[in-house]
């Protein structure tokens, strides 16, 4: 399967973009966005409200299950186990990266993704938070090819005000929004992803750079991506 890697620090619009661009086509190939991030929020949603249901029913004089059978109802939801949760609970509320000790769980949530969107082989994938270094590009490359790269280049200070602003009102709620976890991901981002850039250049994997100041938006974006001879990559 084809990939559309969206690289970029926090606050330049990845999701945005990633959304926009799902409602695209290219060639008569549709995209499908896996924003990792918000993934990783849902994926702790359904668990919450199985485990509310499961409350419910017990109130409600439902018998209390076994040890094993509660911890398949825990995971139901989203088939992922109380441990598995926890680590991604953890990653989410302190923007920590997932390292080789998680590699089977990325695994896991990458294909339970593309499960649940029943995404085909002639859909392209847009990625977006995943991969975030090095060791994270190889735990995918069985399952996706990164064929082309978007660089959204975004100085901090310009993203810290795009992410105070919320310009497109998606990131309502989101708690690793305050500014001190903000400036953390952005440093995190310089030190681990940026690098990625320099390997997909050396690698012979094309990427198209774009600016990002306050008041870009994705439908600014696309034009200039459709511009591109480097989407014919993704063909």
């Amino acid at each position: 399967m084809k990939a559309l890697l969206l690289i970029g620090p926090p606050g330049a619009g990845k999701s945005p973009l990633g959304d926009y661009l799902q409602e695209q086509s290219i060639a008569g190939k549709r995209f499908c966005h896996l924003d990792f991030g918000r993934e990783l929020r849902e994926i702790l949603k359904e668990h919450s409200a199985a485990g509310s249901g499961s409350q419910a029913e017990k109130g409600a004089g439902k018998k209390e299950t076994s040890g094993q059978e509660g911890e398949a109802g825990l995971a139901a939801a989203g088939h992922f186990s109380r441990q598995e949760l926890e680590r991604i609970r953890q990653s989410v509320e302190t923007a920590s990266l997932f390292e080789e000790a998680d590699r089977e769980l990325v695994r896991k949530i990458v294909r339970h993704f593309l499960e649940k969107n029943t995404i085909g082989e002639d859909d392209i994938l847009v990625l977006n938070g995943l991969p975030r270094h090095r060791a994270q590009l190889g735990w995918l490359e069985d399952i996706l090819t990164i064929a082309l790269v978007v660089s959204l280049d975004c100085p901090e200070d310009v993203a810290v005000r795009r992410i105070l602003a919320n310009l497109d009102g998606e990131r309502q709620g989101r708690e690793d929004d305050r500014l001190e976890v903000i400036v953390r991901r952005y440093r995190l981002y310089q030190e681990k992803t940026g690098p990625l850039l320099e390997y997909f250049r050396q690698s012979e994997v094309p990427v198209i750079s774009l600016k990002v100041d306050r008041e870009t938006r994705p439908e600014i974006l696309w034009p200039k991506l459709q511009s591109s001879q480097l989407l014919a990559q993704l063909d």
